[in-house]
């Protein structure tokens, strides 16, 4: 049986301890968990039509990231050695007295256990399907004259990478708009093999050289690994554990991405890996994971930012040109974050160091690009011209090169001209 049918762990388990709320885990912690953030924690779920005066919402372009999903096949193999064999030790040392995990958590403990199929990597889940009909169902709400119940092939367009989780994804959110019935009219792109538009990173030889296999992109993440802070963290989760030696930051950041799994993927119980952090050691985690994050996907490197403009263009020429009202994109969390370093979003004052943590930071990945993460650009005919209108988790914000939030969109295609205009995939992309 498909581990998505069963719902991971087991549900019987969940069934026994879903009344124990977070299991003695401060409710903080939930919001710290990087790009495995739930997104019902972050989202916007207030789902009133959005009106201006003087204007009507006419078309919406929407990118979407993947629902919550099952963890990467390293991980999954990780959990089922590295995190089985650990439960076991850290049962023993309690035993022995050791450790300051309560009944009720050991008992978590004792009951945890990790059967997902390796080949089952990266699918999405039952959670992630909620999301999704959610989400489109909160869209339809707030653009009903864009997003008619009644599905017709000329208004709308549904993309997705050649992906497993983006396919489904795009499945479950064309239920929400149109329902089941409905649901089964819509026609889905074929995905591309090479997609420079949705993944225009995966195919882009200079951004892998330069950025993704340079040693350096991840120096700033290395530095903090090796922090008096972080060792504080390592030797508090283990000694909260009960162990007599210290876990490897490898071990910890394993936890820390199971926690965050298994907390998106259940609303009524807590994963036994979330127990050891406190709201001091989850941001810390948190940090390690957005300096990597900053400095591969984000404004660390100006190259990452530059063939995003692939997305942009896209984007200004569906709103300009195309018939279709609506169109809805499903992609990845390199895709959506690299979009918004490009659009100047969440831009820090200075660069993310391992040597300083920037509580205050705006980039935050925890907040940016949660599981299910979304920007959309809403284009609203007014009588002093066409507007857009930009959402970000649902929420409507106000992109930096704007005076408000419903922003001229001759002034949106001024400002990103070379977007438009000067914007080539293979020139961008070539290894000089």
């Amino acid at each position: 049986m498909s581990i998505i049918k069963k719902v991971f762990p087991l549900l019987s388990f969940i069934i026994i301890f879903r009344f124990y709320h977070c299991n003695g885990i401060k409710s903080d912690i939930r919001h710290h968990l990087g790009t495995r953030t739930p997104y019902r924690i972050k989202c916007n779920k207030d789902d009133f039509k959005i009106k201006f005066p003087n204007c009507k919402a006419h078309k919406i372009w929407m990118l979407l990231r993947h629902g919550s999903r099952l963890p990467s096949a390293k991980d999954i193999v990780g959990a089922q050695t590295v995190l089985q064999n650990l439960k076991y030790e850290v049962l023993l040392q309690h035993n022995m007295g050791k450790g300051l995990l309560n009944k009720e958590q050991l008992q978590t403990f004792e009951h945890w256990t990790c059967d997902m199929p390796v080949e089952e990597e990266k699918y999405l889940t039952l959670e992630g399907q909620d999301e999704m009909v959610l989400l489109a169902e909160r869209t339809h709400n707030r653009f009903p004259n864009i997003v008619k119940q009644k599905y017709d092939n000329n208004s709308f367009q549904f993309r997705y990478t050649a992906t497993q989780r983006t396919q489904q994804s795009a499945k479950y959110f064309s239920i929400g708009l149109f329902d089941k019935k409905n649901a089964h009219n819509v026609v889905f792109e074929p995905a591309l093999k090479v997609d420079n538009t949705l993944r225009f990173y995966k195919d882009c030889d200079r951004w892998k050289k330069e950025v993704k296999k340079n040693p350096e992109t991840f120096k700033e993440q290395k530095l903090y690994g090796i922090s008096k802070e972080m060792n504080e963290t390592l030797a508090n989760v283990s000694k909260y554990l009960g162990l007599d030696r210290v876990l490897s930051l490898d071990v910890v950041s394993l936890m820390y991405k199971i926690c965050g799994y298994e907390t998106s993927w259940h609303k009524h119980f807590a994963s036994p890996w979330c127990f050891p952090f406190d709201a001091t050691s989850i941001q810390r985690l948190e940090y390690y994971f957005d300096l990597k994050h900053y400095w591969s996907d984000g404004y660390g490197h100006n190259l990452t930012l530059r063939p995003a403009c692939m997305l942009l263009k896209h984007m200004f020429q569906t709103l300009r040109n195309e018939t279709r009202n609506a169109t809805f994109l499903f992609a990845h969390s390199g895709t959506l974050l690299k979009l918004l370093a490009h659009l100047q979003l969440y831009k820090p004052k200075s660069h993310l160091r391992g040597d300083y943590v920037d509580d205050e930071r705006p980039w935050r990945a925890s907040n940016i690009d949660c599981f299910a993460s979304n920007i959309a650009f809403v284009m609203y005919k007014c009588k002093d011209g066409d507007k857009i209108l930009t959402l970000h988790q649902e929420r409507v914000i106000k992109l930096p090169m704007c005076d408000e939030e419903l922003c001229p969109l001759t002034l949106l295609e001024e400002y990103f001209y070379n977007s438009i205009h000067n914007c080539n995939h293979a020139d961008i992309c070539k290894v000089s």
